[in-house]
């Protein structure tokens, strides 16, 4: 991979004219050498250099590189290097594009002008079908014109397969973008890409809003983010009730790196909408004005889970202290939102 990064770096200096080379690569610390030598070959002139220095320093040389003269395939490798294995997969880069097959992949703007922002070189490489012709001018006659392609095809044709990690993220996030597509589209590909993403230990969460609409980022998940044992909470949950519970357990996830204090609020409507969901399923009942600690009451009732239904000294001790997690919670919430859960729906 080390030789790899050389001849990248030294591709990612190509653009540059061989008469301003030397200058540049003295400025990166290479050693300085004339105009006639880069004109005889750019390429060497650079490798030349770069085969005289350290694995670290040519590392070093490439993060600055690519800074200065943006290059996918130069930034892709320096991320193998870098990542040190937090690289989401191929195998996930694949789910990722089938799941979007069942969504407008630019929303209600232009598909090419997106294409084009992110994969340039769709105006440059050769159609697959038709000489003279480009990448472009195939999306346009198999994914605008006529139907005849899948996102999932589109995307690997453009280059979402094998772009480096970042301009992978960059895409998806502007596919969420308010500019292309409304909340509620926003919040079905988020919920259909984030169980895709954590399976490599990343997420969609909102990260901010413009003009009052949310803005989705794609977040590295760390010990204050997502955790192992979230998707198989999750998956029980959506056993109870998808539009109830499931709903306020995905709010949950989403703020809890990028807006700890709505998190809490979630988590709070979270257990309400839990309560209210095995109450309801006990056919015992609750007032409208029940707060959390009353509600969490009943609902250990009706499971035989209250201190006060048993005698044994370890289980009302452990049943009192999830009592009072529910209650501190509810204290700690009460001053900061007015989120309520909702009953399930018979």
């Amino acid at each position: 991979m080390k030789t790899q990064l050389r001849h990248l770096v030294a591709n990612g200096l190509y653009p540059i004219k061989a008469y301003s080379l030397p200058a540049v690569c003295e400025r990166y610390g290479l050693d300085p050498g004339s105009s006639d030598e880069a004109f005889s070959s750019k390429t060497r002139y650079v490798m030349h250099r770069l085969e005289k220095l350290s694995d670290e320093k040519v590392f070093g040389m490439a993060k600055s590189v690519v800074q200065d003269f943006p290059d996918d395939k130069l930034l892709a490798a320096i991320e193998l290097l870098e990542k040190d294995g937090h690289l989401i997969t191929d195998l996930t880069r694949h789910h990722i594009a089938e799941a979007l097959d069942e969504f407008s992949l630019a929303g209600k703007r232009d598909l090419l002008e997106m294409l084009h922002k992110h994969f340039p070189s769709i105006d440059h490489e050769a159609s697959h079908s038709r000489p003279f012709e480009t990448l472009a001018d195939d999306i346009q006659q198999h994914a605008i014109r006529n139907d005849d392609w899948q996102n999932a095809e589109i995307l690997a044709r453009v280059g979402f397969l094998t772009c480096s990690q970042a301009k992978l993220f960059q895409f998806i996030e502007d596919l969420l973008h308010p500019i292309r597509r409304d909340h509620d589209e926003q919040e079905r590909i988020a919920a259909k890409l984030n169980p895709i993403l954590r399976q490599d230990g990343y997420f969609l969460a909102q990260v901010g809003r413009v003009s009052g609409h949310p803005l989705y980022g794609v977040r590295e998940t760390t010990a204050n983010g997502i955790q192992p044992a979230d998707e198989l909470i999750s998956q029980a949950l959506i056993s109870f009730d998808e539009t109830g519970v499931h709903h306020a357990w995905k709010k949950a996830l989403d703020r809890r790196t990028a807006d700890p204090e709505g998190a809490i609020t979630a988590a709070k409507t979270l257990l309400e909408t839990v309560c209210k969901h095995i109450i309801d399923e006990a056919g015992e009942t609750y007032g409208e004005n029940d707060d959390l600690p009353k509600l969490y009451s009943t609902a250990a009732e009706c499971l035989n889970l209250a201190p006060n239904q048993h005698t044994e000294k370890i289980f009302k001790s452990i049943l009192g202290n999830c009592q009072s997690i529910v209650g501190n919670l509810a204290g700690l919430r009460n001053r900061l939102g007015d989120s309520h859960g909702q009953a399930s729906t018979m």
